[in-house]
């Protein structure tokens, strides 16, 4: 065949070869949220029911908007201590984690997880697993007893896989809280 002839698959010039190679990519991605929405069970992918379906196992408060979907997490099982005297779980003691889908059918998480100093690398071991993306780790008060920490975190994978690494951490949390009442 001569060059620049037109063989099977041949898109013609770098140019072309690379518009081509761009339209397979485009493609890959939107048969793969074709087969993402396919194997979803009862509900649409991103349906407000399917991310309350997904997130349920968190037991947190849902929060629906336009464009993400919110899970609250409270630390009702700190007695958070101050100078300042108690400071009540209302006043933001929690996790929060945003989800939000992209065109190719992932999910996608930001996140911040709050632990007791002790508990944090718990946290970081069950991310760790769970290949997400730890981006800081910080205290969040002054002089309070126990110390608590902000882990701050992205993510993005299948969304049962994600809630279920979220699942692992807050389950780790809960056993060291556990052993920390018995003490």
């Amino acid at each position: 065949m001569k060059r620049g002839s037109a063989g099977p698959g041949y898109c013609g010039g770098r140019f072309a070869g690379l518009i081509c190679m761009l339209a397979m990519l485009a493609g890959g991605c939107a048969s793969h949220s074709a087969a993402s929405q396919s194997t979803a069970s009862f509900h649409p992918f991103d349906s407000p029911d399917w991310w309350k379906l997904t997130t349920l196992p968190l037991h947190g408060e849902q929060i629906v908007s336009d464009d993400s979907f919110a899970v609250i997490v409270p630390r009702s099982d700190i007695d958070l201590e101050s100078d300042i005297g108690q400071i009540p779980t209302s006043a933001g003691i929690e996790s929060r984690f945003y989800f939000f889908s992209c065109p190719c059918g992932e999910v996608k998480l930001l996140g911040d997880f709050l632990a007791c100093d002790d508990e944090t690398q718990d946290v970081l071991d069950a991310f760790g697993a769970g290949k997400f993306t730890v981006v800081s780790v910080s205290p969040i008060l002054h002089d309070t007893w126990p110390k608590l920490v902000s882990i701050r975190f992205q993510a993005q994978g299948k969304g049962d896989d994600l809630v279920h690494t979220l699942r692992e951490a807050l389950d780790r949390v809960n056993r060291r809280s556990a052993t920390r009442r018995d003490d």
